[in-house]
């Protein structure tokens, strides 16, 4: 080959083009981002619309019902998911996997400008953004005092450590969440303002009237210009309370007459503690080009430099820091490549029997790796969980070309003593280099779905891919380059022979004993074939006891105990059902901290406020600290929690699921129960529930909503109304703004304004009573009480309106008491089927179900494609397609290994597992590329018959194939031990990939040779096409 020739005889700069490609891939190292995940962009709009005071109804008629009629004519749109909860709509546009995020971006918010005119005129402003896992919290920490108020501290935290840590180079944004908003609140007397015959709108104008700062314009004064200006605003809350709003003369009301102006807080609808104290969290967000860890470290720096800025009585906690678990799990893939990488070089000494050889390995290995961080570097990859994982996979396979061209090297200069080590690196690389080029291609090709497949499987192991795929081309580039080149200098001209020991011994005697046994089973092809098939046949049989799931729990220590209470239950009800569950799990040694977080619970970036809701975020101390795995900690307090249990609510305890992708929901099984009308709706989910229940396989069965809300439903008499000129539109905002409050102007303090809230105060809203005796005002502007115009009536309504492409629907969640995934989907689908429904209505999987089904549909696309790409590879190297055929009809036989291990280990069958696959068919065509291709040279160059020649070309590469395949499953066996932090993820890849390589070497030493021989339709009998015996001798020797 003609860069081998150059390579060899020109050493200096070869070496000096090497030198330079070193620098650029350590400088590449030394610049790639450090996150946890790739970085993937998903095609997502979220828009988030908060409207004061409106129930779920309200909201679903009047914002989702326009909202998503538009929003589902936008381009390339895969679904719409929303959901309307009290006083919030939160809606969800994805679009499909390949959409350009900023158009699609762009489409979702022209469609919200055309539907905004249909959309209430008092909710707050709409807030558009892109979905991006990078949006989750770097690091969250916690703020509290056992002096300060709540309203303190969390005026402390919002407006002076808040804007300390969006200054940190990196930092995106600071969300905060807890304590209380501090606000001025005006009380307001119904029974006062009805003596002053007084409404809210009334009210409201005389506040905001009385609070103006304003420029009046320019005086000129001699030689200058004087800025004239109206200097109103309130500077105290007396100047508040001083408002007139009626009368005149002597007969004035001023507002203190008729309502208390305080100096207080919004409605308390969260409560949150960190350990047990009352805390505010924070939770950092990083920018999307950010590197993770340094922006943690940022940010830890900054904290630790303003600890001697804190007032007394004030702590800071860490609740949570991604950069410490990415450094671990990393540190832990990074420890399982350098461990592959110590025992690859044990095995390749063991089977060269040289040091210099091994030398040429030592040099080849890390070379490759370093040169492939430049590529990374290029692509705009991270060094992240599953881009190490590329390189752990690679190291099993980066030294397979090396080791066959080292090898045949060897093999030439035991043959030809006399020529040089120039003639032999150059004459053995060029021998075996189209075969290299073939089986690296069709390597290649078995990845190449990854890049045209759509999907989140897909995209997720996406730099996976391409990391192993650059480190495959890279290492042919250095087999033909480098490696001949080092081999040709170490061994310099003088043949040197190979170190005599053990291992040498044994394995001659084995090579001798492996071709009489080949020869005995060749004999037997037509029997050896079926027992393979039967093989086969066992392996598709038991497939079904091994489980599935998407993605593995990670043990990294985090659990969530979630509170449902009965619906209509207070915040401080959840709150007291949260608390003893914080007792049962104080001082336990094994949980490092608790966030508890009452009226409300987390879903991606948003905290809903839930009153019957609440949740205790559990970390435990690092795994290396603890004798226990997260998954039998969860299990053990499951126990406990379960003897909490609050009257008519539930406790659940549960494995938080991996962050930073979409759908991974920390409940098994979510069943989407689809339909119109909610009455309906929640009767079939309540049957659902209760059937899952039934079943006896799930526990923490969970329905997301009822209809059970207590509320009071006001309607109005038209005609009463019409004849005092009040229209219903007037009697429903007034109510609002009258209960929920209504912002009348902002008050400044210092640098900060504070909304100046007006509402009648909840302790005067105890009854039905109370309600029907707000005040309101009519066309002529005399007061009314809403009794004189409608009637109270109680009832009830749902907490939550969820919608999916604008069908309601209502999920029922449950966890796995015992199994996999996979057979509990599959168990629940035959159960739902049973189940009576009426016409219209169905029944959906979501969450990781509903991923695990979309994963299967792309693991054999791409599988199905690789297969194609392969075999179309292997027809072009071949020119026939008996060859390619008889190579990849073993590839059924190769993952009946993946099965059988899987099943021995209990591991389920997840997306991890692709790749193992991909590498046990690319074991699987290279040996056979490498077996096949030398048979026939010896068939046309020796004159052999096709028996003899699959005989000696199996003889002959024996030591490279089971150095190739052994280094591979030396490469994979520290990450399918698990040893490390954040191994979890990638060790079923590896088990499936041990599990295949050892099935495929049985393929590769005995029936591919059976079925060559079968193909070839010889009937020459090995025993009467005996080679003279220094051509034997010639042949073994090599």
């Amino acid at each position: 080959m003609k860069t081998t020739h150059y390579a060899v005889h020109r050493r200096l700069a070869t070496s000096a083009i090497v030198v330079a490609l070193v620098v650029l891939g350590l400088y590449g190292l030394w610049r790639l981002p450090v996150d946890y995940l790739p970085n993937i962009t998903y095609p997502l709009v979220k828009v988030q619309i908060k409207w004061q005071g409106a129930t779920p109804e309200e909201i679903d008629t009047n914002i989702a019902d326009p909202l998503e009629r538009l929003m589902s004519t936008v381009d390339r749109l895969d679904y719409l998911e929303s959901s309307s909860i009290e006083g919030m709509y939160n809606l969800n546009v994805y679009f499909e996997y390949g959409a350009n995020v900023d158009i699609a971006f762009q489409d979702a918010l022209a469609a919200l400008t055309r539907a905004q005119q249909h959309l209430p005129k008092d909710i707050e402003a709409p807030y558009v953004y892109k979905a991006d896992p990078s949006q989750l919290p770097v690091m969250q920490l916690t703020v509290s005092s056992d002096r300060w108020t709540a309203v303190k501290l969390r005026d402390w935290a919002d407006h002076w450590l808040q804007d300390r840590i969006l200054a940190v180079r990196g930092v995106a944004g600071a969300e905060v969440v807890g304590g209380l908003e501090r606000e001025i609140r005006i009380l307001l007397n119904p029974a006062a303002m009805e003596k002053h015959q007084l409404s809210l709108d009334t009210v409201i104008k005389h506040v905001a009237a009385g609070n103006v700062e304003q420029t009046g314009g320019r005086v000129t004064v001699g030689p200058k210009e004087v800025i004239a200006r109206t200097m109103g605003e309130f500077t105290t809350l007396e100047d508040i309370r001083t408002i007139v709003v009626a009368g005149e003369g002597h007969r004035k009301a001023y507002l203190r007459d008729i309502a208390e102006v305080i100096d207080g807080h919004e409605e308390a609808r969260l409560m949150t503690r960190f350990n047990g104290r009352e805390s505010v969290k924070i939770s950092v967000l990083k920018e999307a080009e950010a590197n993770t860890v340094r922006t943690a470290e940022a940010v830890r720096r900054l904290l630790g430099e303003l600890k001697a800025e804190l007032p007394e009585g004030l702590q800071l906690d860490y609740v949570e820091d991604q950069a410490v678990y990415v450094k671990q799990a990393l540190a832990g893939v990074r420890n399982a490549a350098v461990a592959a990488a110590a025992l690859l070089i044990v095995v390749v000494y063991l089977f060269l029997g040289s040091v210099r050889q091994v030398v040429v390995m030592i040099i080849a290995l890390p070379l490759t790796l370093v040169l492939n961080f430049g590529l990374m570097k290029l692509a705009g990859f991270s060094l992240n969980i599953f881009s190490l994982g590329g390189l752990v996979v690679a190291i099993g396979v980066v030294l397979d070309n090396s080791i066959v061209v080292v090898e045949n090297i060897s093999r030439l200069r035991r043959a030809h003593p006399n020529q040089d080590a120039s003639g032999h690196a150059v004459d053995a690389t060029t021998e075996v280099g189209p075969a290299l080029v073939a089986a690296t291609l069709s390597f290649l090709a078995l990845f190449v779905p990854f890049l045209i497949v759509p999907g989140l499987t897909s995209l997720l192991f996406r730099e996976l891919i391409l990391v192993i795929a650059g480190i495959v081309v890279i290492s042919l580039a250095v087999a033909v380059s480098v490696t001949p080149m080092i081999t040709a200098t170490l061994f310099g001209g003088k043949h040197q022979q190979r170190t005599s020991g053990w291992f040498e011994h044994l394995f001659a005697r084995f090579t001798e004993i492996y071709g009489r046994v080949l020869e005995g089973i060749i004999g037997w092809r037509w029997v050896v074939a079926p027992v393979f098939l039967l093989v086969v046949a066992m392996a598709f049989a038991l497939s079904g006891r091994v489980g599935g799931e998407f993605l593995p729990l990670i043990d990294d220590g985090r659990i969530i105990v979630k509170v449902k209470m009965p619906t209509g239950a207070s915040v401080s009800e959840t709150d007291r059902a949260l608390r003893r569950i914080e007792e049962q799990i104080k001082g336990d040694p094994l949980i490092q901290s608790a966030f508890t977080l009452a009226g409300g619970y987390v879903k991606g970036l948003t905290t809903y406020e839930v009153a019957n809701e609440g949740q205790v975020d559990i970390q435990l101390i690092p795994k290396a600290m603890r004798t226990i795995s997260t998954e039998q900690y969860v299990a053990r307090l499951r126990k406990v929690v379960g003897q909490l249990q609050p009257p008519g609510g539930k406790a659940m305890v549960r494995q938080m699921p991996i962050k930073g992708i979409h759908g991974m929901q920390a409940s098994d099984i979510v069943v989407q129960v689809r339909g119109q009308d909610m009455e309906t709706l929640a009767d079939l989910a309540s049957r659902t529930s209760r059937m899952i229940s039934d079943l006896g396989r799930f526990q923490n069965v969970l329905v997301s909503m009822d209809l059970s809300k207590p509320e009071y439903q006001v309607k109005v008499d038209r005609v009463k109304a019409a004849e005092l000129g009040v229209q219903v539109a007037d009697v429903a905002s007034s109510l609002r703004s009258l209960i929920s409050g209504a912002v009348a102007t902002r008050f400044r303090d210092g640098a900060e304004y504070y909304d100046i809230r007006v509402l009648v105060p909840e302790e005067r809203l105890t009854c039905r009573q109370d309600v029907e005796n707000l005040t309101l005002t009519c066309a002529q502007g005399d007061a009314l009480r809403l009794r004189d115009i409608a009637t109270v009536v109680p009832a009830s309504g749902p907490v939550e309106i969820i919608r999916k492409n604008q069908v309601k629907q209502i999920t029922v969640e449950a966890d796995i008491a015992g199994g996999d995934l996979a057979g509990a989907v599959r168990e629940l689908r035959r159960a739902l089927d049973g189940l009576e429904r009426p016409a219209g209505y169905l029944f959906d999987f979501g969450g990781r179900a509903e991923m695990m089904a979309d994963m299967k549909k792309t693991v054999l696309t791409v599988l199905a494609f690789a297969l194609f790409f392969s075999f179309i590879v292997l027809t072009v190297q071949f020119n026939s397609l008996k060859l390619p055929g008889l190579i990849l009809g073993s590839v059924p036989v190769c993952l009946s290994g993946v099965v059988f291990l899987m099943l021995l280990t209990h591991l389920p069958l997840g997306a991890t597992v692709i790749i193992g696959v991909l590498v046990v068919v690319a074991a699987t065509v290279n040996d056979g590329v490498l077996l096949l291709t030398y048979a026939r040279d010896l068939e046309a160059h020796k004159g052999l018959t096709p028996l003899r020649a699959v005989v000696d070309a199996a003889k002959i590469r024996l030591r490279p194939r089971l150095m190739t395949t052994v280094t591979t499953m030396i490469g994979f066996l520290p990450l399918a031990l698990n040893l490390e932090e954040g191994g979890d993820m990638l060790q079923p890849m590896a088990v499936a990939a041990i599990g295949g390589l050892g099935m495929e070497m049985l393929v590769a030493l005995f029936l591919m040779p059976c079925m060559y021989a079968i193909v070839s339709k010889s009937s020459t009998q090995i025993v009467e096409a005996k080679i003279s015996a220094t051509k034997v001798q010639s042949l073994e020797n090599c």
